[in-house]
């Protein structure tokens, strides 16, 4: 029997429930349509339960499309609550760049398997990346699109929208995993090595860099540069002891280092995104609210060394303290000298240091 939800101005829901699908769920539909009336209503429910069980069940003109679909989820409680900044960040690139020009049009009920396989196979031809590089998108990045379709088709599927999703007709891409590059005891004690250099080379440079500048000026350039030698070893020695992520490293403020206890406390952490700018959450990556890191007593001595400096350079240089452990040596679009670091430029100084130094390449984290 055939129900009906009136939802007001001559709009109304009507659902039809007969029985059950092989699989065990309820053999069930619905479909919105406007009534002139109640007893209008009641005629257009009762030719569609006929129809329905007629296995004549027919897709309405405007039935959704994956479009609709995008629209509706990027408004829902689902997007906001379940995917952090970053990740949306990410998401909405593969929409962009990729699903929607290639499925937006396409009614979500006429979307199959074989669609999903094409979609998967045009990201490993050359030509197809957005970045200009050679070759197709890594299996890596292939999997997480075939993820995305899947999660945006189990949405639908929640919202009665599909019955089915083809994602399970269609082979899981593979992704073969590498083993992360990372330095054994001799290239750590080499990365040191060369972080004392720099600092060296700094110092060295200085008579020539800034002979032209006012005495005061010259000074104050110089203090800056040194701290900032400074600040890339600290984070150096930070992030061997502890193994934090960047973005935990960004978050750390100055009240979360214990030095009676030799911890460091994250609370934190701080990412960046282009239509957010730099922002931070009160959560892990993990999903912890908190962890409390042991650290080597040699390491606690460095960092109160090195926050002893940053004060001093705060005082020279006028700046406002935001408080942070690391942070930014000049005004910008995105932050203010003396605020929080921005966390691609660590990970850009990093990767320019182990050129210049000719040392083995591997991601900071």
């Amino acid at each position: 029997m055939a129900s009906i939800k009136d939802q007001g101005n001559g709009k109304h829901r009507i659902f039809i429930c007969d029985g059950f699908k092989p699989d065990g769920r309820v053999n069930r539909t619905s479909k919105t349509i406007y009534a002139k009336s109640k007893k209008d209503a009641e005629r257009q429910a009762q030719a569609m339960e006929v129809d329905f069980k007629r296995g004549q069940q027919i897709q309405p003109s405007n039935a959704s499309t994956f479009s609709d679909l995008v629209d509706k989820w990027r408004e829902s409680d689902r997007y906001d609550k379940e995917i952090v900044l970053k990740t949306r960040e990410r998401y909405e690139g593969m929409l962009r760049n990729f699903m929607l020009p290639y499925f937006g049009r396409m009614k979500i009920r006429d979307i199959k398997a074989l669609n999903i396989e094409q979609y998967l196979r045009t990201l490993s031809q050359d030509g197809v990346r957005t970045d200009g590089k050679p070759g197709g998108y890594s299996e890596k990045t292939i999997h997480d699109h075939y993820m995305l379709i899947q999660r945006l088709l189990n949405v639908a599927i929640h919202w009665e929208m599909l019955d089915v999703n083809p994602c399970i007709r269609v082979d899981t891409p593979k992704v073969h995993k590498q083993e992360a590059k990372y330095y054994e005891e001799d290239e750590i004690q080499r990365l040191l090595e060369c972080l004392e250099l720099e600092c060296q080379e700094t110092i060295a440079k200085f008579s020539c860099r800034y002979d032209k500048l006012s005495p005061d000026e010259a000074y104050r350039r110089q203090q800056v540069r040194i701290f900032n030698d400074l600040m890339h070893k600290m984070y150096i020695w930070l992030a061997l002891a502890s193994a934090c992520r960047r973005s935990e490293l960004i978050g750390l403020t100055v009240d979360k280092v214990d030095f009676i206890r030799n911890t460091i406390t994250i609370s934190q952490t701080g990412h960046y995104a282009p239509d957010k700018g730099l922002y931070f959450q009160n959560r892990l990556k993990n999903g912890d609210f908190v962890k409390i890191v042991d650290m080597p007593e040699a390491v606690m001595q460095e960092l109160k060394a090195y926050l002893e400096e940053r004060q001093k350079v705060f005082y020279l240089m006028g700046w406002e303290d935001s408080r942070y452990v690391f942070v930014s040596l000049s005004d910008g679009k995105v932050t203010q000298a003396g605020g929080p670091m921005l966390p691609d430029v660590i990970s850009t100084w990093f990767t320019r240091f182990l050129e210049k130094y000719q040392l083995p390449k591997i991601t900071l984290h």
